[in-house]
């Protein structure tokens, strides 16, 4: 499964992270709507304070070739384009609910403190709903 899109570094520290990654959201479906992307966290630093977030598309070139015109320059984000393979979709674990609720699916669901992960996919729609979708790593 490849995953093509744009990375950011994030700080993850007392979930300051949220309001950061709602405004690159934002930036996206301001030019696609959010239906037709997908979030991608990894690469978590050894003190977890800071990852990786990819916005992008699987399979989806023509979705793909509009977030590729996005004018980063006139943002505050700087992203670098990537290309990365994931695992096959079948090893993930799935996690639904509200967006206003994401700290708690993250703690009490995914148990994001106590399971080791190596990649999210988060899926969100103009209506608040989320799926999390999570790569654990002794999957």
């Amino acid at each position: 499964m490849l995953f093509k899109g744009f990375k950011i570094r994030v700080r993850c520290k007392d979930w300051e992270q949220v309001a950061y990654l709602d405004e690159y959201w934002d930036l996206f479906s301001f030019y696609v709507p959010k239906e037709d992307i997908i979030g991608l966290g990894m690469n978590w630093s050894d003190d977890y304070l800071y990852f990786d977030y990819v916005i992008g598309v699987i399979n989806d070139e023509s979705i793909l070739n509009k977030i590729k015109n996005i004018d980063f320059s006139k943002t505050k984000f700087m992203p670098e384009y990537v290309e990365i393979q994931l695992p096959n979709i079948e090893e993930w674990q799935s996690f639904k609910g509200k967006d206003e609720n994401l700290k708690e699916i993250y703690e009490s669901d995914i148990k994001c403190y106590d399971n080791p992960y190596d990649y999210e996919l988060e899926y969100i729609d103009s209506k608040g709903n989320i799926e999390i979708k999570i790569h654990y790593i002794s999957s």
